[in-house]
């Protein structure tokens, strides 16, 4: 649970209440569940593992190998938590990507990521396992998700002014505690969401992604996690799969833009 105010006294921000507030953008938390995946439902939504897919689908390609299977999310259980309503009420969306060479996603890594979208019966679906011959990143460790409200800011807030640098520091550090807590063994939580303000490493995401006068969403952040045989993206990085509002409403997935950022 975000302890918003807790946190803005920690960080000596309370006088700055309604100005970070105003920042605040709905996002929804992937927690993992840790279960064998014989117990995780056919089309449920979860992390690693093997995907569900309809019958005649194979796994994604890139180069002369087979995508990692990254996660699936059954939208009418993420549904309930989309605040701003910007998913579908239905249908599974599957995010693959190319997990052992980790290309960055510029314009020489087209297809080294893949987001499908399934509507249909979940009658027709199958547990598939990885035809990849590969020994690393083939398949991650399985984890059902549950799903969380959370609130994220942007890195560079538009309507927020910071009397000095201190001031801006704390800002940056209460945004860092707000996404990425600690849990009860001090260990920092990994910051898998969807929607809201994407946790930028280096750059502005929406910006390093989208011209100006664009409508951004951030479809998918996928942090670094020692859970999932621990997988670093770069140095401690974020996967960060964005597209334009417009495009999630049609849901033209094809149309999905990726990065990879890290410190």
């Amino acid at each position: 649970m975000q302890h918003i105010n807790e946190l803005l006294r920690e960080f000596d921000l309370t006088h700055k209440k309604s100005s970070v507030t105003a920042e605040f953008k709905n996002s929804i938390r992937l927690n993992k569940i840790k279960t064998d995946e014989t117990e995780v439902p056919l089309g449920s939504s979860k992390i690693g593992g093997s995907p569900d897919l309809p019958a005649g689908w194979e796994f994604p390609c890139y180069e002369d190998n087979y995508l990692t299977f990254i996660l699936q999310v059954n939208l009418s259980e993420a549904k309930p938590y989309d605040i701003d309503n910007l998913l579908s009420e239905s249908g599974i969306l599957y995010l693959f990507y190319e997990a052992l060479e980790q290309p960055w996603g510029f314009e020489e890594d087209e297809g080294c990521f893949k987001v499908l979208y399934y509507d249909g019966d979940l009658g027709g679906l199958e547990r598939k396992k990885s035809p990849s011959s590969r020994t690393e990143f083939v398949a991650f460790p399985a984890f059902q998700l549950s799903f969380e409200n959370i609130v994220t800011l942007p890195e560079s807030p538009e309507n927020l002014d910071f009397a000095d640098d201190d001031e801006e520091a704390n800002y940056f550090d209460y945004r860092q505690e707000l996404v990425q807590p600690k849990d009860e063994d001090g260990k920092v939580v990994p910051a898998h969401y969807m929607l809201g303000a994407p946790m930028s490493i280096q750059n502005d995401v929406f910006e390093e992604l989208f011209e100006d006068g664009k409508d951004p969403v951030l479809l998918f952040q996928i942090d670094s996690d020692e859970e999932l045989a621990d997988v670093m993206w770069g140095d401690s990085g974020m996967l960060y799969f964005c597209m334009e509002k417009e495009d999630l409403m049609a849901k033209r997935f094809d149309r999905v833009r990726f990065t990879l950022q890290c410190f």
